[in-house]
């Protein structure tokens, strides 16, 4: 023993050793071989001695702690905590006992933690979750088992429990960035955005370089409409990263793309730099790896067509895929497999469900296994629905896993990717020739570029509210993040023409958001008793405001596309401005389809000025009104049988040209119908 408190440890041992050669159960020499061990770091080998020792004498405290430490050290911390129950049963007390019971705690919680962010990694969410559950439970003072509990439970819908848990888990880690960026994202979705701007503040403070959190704090000034600040954050997000990964740099580089195509400071030609700069980025580097696809060329064939989504649910975009689907479903030309990238479920999900021969849930796969995952169910024609919107699977297109890819529905604008062929328009939208250098996509012309369904539950049309009143009402039914300061100038501009007109705004959350909305209004000499502002609501409610609208009226740089088909259905036309870029012109396509000319606006004072046309002709706009719905469902995108006809005629036209090794163009559909029906 004092050769090993001095040091010499192998002379120790020595000794030590002839000694149990000759008493091997000396309980003094196993202990002290066994805590050598330890010692020397290798707990492991002297378990068996430190046992031999205490099953000799386990009145002696030390025969336990020793045995219990070399458990911890071994990684056995289970093992311990039966040991140190055993042994204050045999007496073990004091402050070594109550110190290694405290440590036993620490590195048992930190144990579960490991486990847990292990069940993470691999993907295992169930047992992910029953271990956060469990964690914060058995450890609450904890806080990893907190923020992995509200990531989960966020995911599954449970947002009152998940924000609890996320508030429990900031609290609980001071200095831990992530737990502050989760709880900051999740007061944003919940459009609390102070706390969330204060929540993600702080991430920054105690880590600038997290770009995730610049990446949150640009999407929170987003939802607020705040671009110039939003670019700002998503920029800094991204000039942190080197070497940029799958998923969360792409999909925040597309919502970069997005938030750049609502801005009036940007011009056509530049919001088509930046979207060819992200092909770069995020294509260029897998061009040589492209696949040599090994697809059927029979140009006559059944085609397989996959549609991937992140929408296919009571969204726009599910809204607007129903009902061609439904028709194309019974067509014996196509078979549609539908790459769900979100989880959520509803009634028109389940509907649309029932049209798609596959129907894959893929948000949990990542960009390499879901390229692969296309390529091995042999699709031939991949369909993004999504563009540079929420849940879009763009760096998997960039892999090309089909040998011919084509964007609709979900962005009203090019990709930025070679890799997809075809973009689908339609004329009114996109005239032939003056938009083609805008997208890196071929233009493919439907008659329409989608079909569009009344909601079922809508009310009927009222007749024309200024009738009764004797002065227009003006309606917005936006989002907020479309409602820029350039937008708020002209409404404020056309207010103040039509001095006895009122303005109704719905959809703009009512904690915070409208007064700022107010302010704006009233800075350009608008009195805020002219202005009407209410939140989200149901979709019979939203319709049913519609009754109490004249006109509608469009925002700058990025119309209305939904919000204006529904508005027509109900009867109340949309003024808007045809701007220089296909997001600005997207209103003057839905109204150019429909002949509602003298809705669109050259200019901003062409806008006003068809303002003060239309109050000065009420008799006109309430026949106008009476007709409209009618209007709407004979028009091309009113029939979708005529639209999955085009639909069907274009895919395979790409598909024969494929076929033959041509390279993609542009075309109409008008000549193709007969042929490939």
């Amino acid at each position: 023993m004092t050769l090993q408190l001095a040091g010499r440890l192998d002379q120790a041992e020595q000794l030590y050793r002839a000694i149990l050669l000759a008493a091997p159960h000396h309980a003094a020499a196993n202990y002290c071989v066994g805590m050598l061990n330890v010692q020397l770091r290798r707990p492991s080998d002297g378990l068996s001695f430190l046992l031999v020792a205490l099953q000799a004498n386990p009145q002696i405290p030390d025969y336990w702690l020793g045995y219990l430490e070399a458990l911890l050290l071994s990684g056995r911390s289970g093992e311990a905590g039966d040991a140190l129950i055993l042994g204050r049963q045999h007496g073990l007390a004091g402050d070594a006992a109550d110190d290694f019971a405290k440590r036993l705690v620490q590195v048992s919680a930190a144990d579960g933690e490991r486990t847990l962010l292990a069940a993470l990694e691999h993907g295992d969410r169930p047992s992910a979750h029953a271990l956060a559950r469990h964690m914060t439970e058995l450890h609450p003072a904890r806080g990893v088992g907190w923020k992995v509990l509200g990531a989960l439970l966020w995911a599954e819908g449970c947002t009152t429990e998940a924000l609890a848990a996320m508030q429990t888990s900031a609290l609980l880690l001071p200095q831990d960035s992530e737990a502050h960026c989760n709880l900051g994202l999740t007061l944003s979705k919940l459009s609390r955005f102070e706390e969330a701007e204060t929540c993600l503040r702080k991430a920054l403070d105690i880590d600038p370089t997290f770009s995730i959190a610049h990446y949150r704090l640009g999407m929170t000034y987003s939802l607020q409409a705040r671009l110039p600040e939003a670019e700002a954050s998503l920029r800094r997000g991204l000039a942190l990263r080197a070497n940029y990964a799958e998923g969360d740099d792409a999909q925040n580089y597309s919502n970069l793309l997005f938030i750049l195509s609502h801005d009036p400071a940007v011009d056509a030609d530049s919001l088509f730099a930046e979207h060819c700069r992200f092909g770069a980025d995020f294509e260029n580097p897998l061009r040589a790896s492209w696949p040599r696809h090994a697809n059927d060329r029979d140009p006559d064939r059944c085609l397989k067509v996959g549609f991937v989504s992140g929408d296919l649910y009571e969204h726009s975009v599910g809204q607007f895929l129903e009902p061609i689907v439904a028709q194309l479903k019974q067509r014996p030309g196509v078979e549609l497999h539908a790459y769900c990238a979100n989880s959520q479920s509803d009634a028109l999900s389940r509907r649309l469900h029932a049209h798609f021969k596959s129907w894959n849930p893929v948000g949990e796969l990542s960009d390499i296994p879901l390229a692969a995952k296309i390529m091995e169910d042999r699709i031939d024609v991949l369909i993004d629905l999504s563009g540079h919107t929420g849940h879009n699977r763009l760096p998997v297109f960039a892999r090309k896993p089909a040998p011919v890819q084509v964007s609709w529905l979900g962005y009203p604008g090019t990709t930025g990717l070679k890799a997809i062929d075809y973009y689908l328009a339609d004329r009114h939208w996109l005239p032939a020739g003056q938009f083609d250098r805008l997208f890196t996509e071929k233009l493919a012309y439907l008659p329409d570029r989608w079909a569009f369904k009344p909601h079922a539950g809508a009310p009927a049309v009222g007749p024309l509210p200024a009738l009764a009143t004797g002065r227009l009402t003006f309606g917005s039914f936006h989002r907020l993040g479309k409602i820029n300061s350039a937008t708020i100038q002209l409404w404020s501009q056309l207010l103040l023409a039509v001095p006895q007109a009122t303005m109704l705004v719905l959809g703009v959350p009512v904690d915070g958001p409208d007064k700022n909305l107010l302010a704006q209004f009233a800075a350009h000499g608008v009195d805020q008793g002219r202005l009407t502002i209410h939140g989200r609501s149901t979709m019979d409610v939203y319709l049913a405001f519609h009754n109490q609208v004249d006109i509608g009226l469009d925002t700058l740089t990025y119309a209305g596309a939904t919000t204006t088909m529904h508005s027509l259905s109900m009867g109340v036309p949309t003024l808007t401005v045809a701007g220089a870029t296909s997001q600005a012109r997207a209103g003057a396509g839905i109204l150019g389809q429909l002949g509602l000319d003298r809705f669109i606006a050259a200019n901003t004072a062409d806008f006003i000025e068809k303002a003060r046309y239309w109050a000065e002709h009420l008799a006109e706009l309430a026949d106008l009104r009476a007709g409209l719905r009618a209007r709407l469902l004979q028009s091309p995108g009113g029939q979708p049988e005529l639209i999955a006809s085009h639909f069907e005629a274009a895919l395979r036209h790409m598909w024969r040209r494929w076929c033959a090794g041509l390279d993609a163009e542009s075309f109409l559909t008008d000549t193709l119908v007969g042929m490939n029906r």
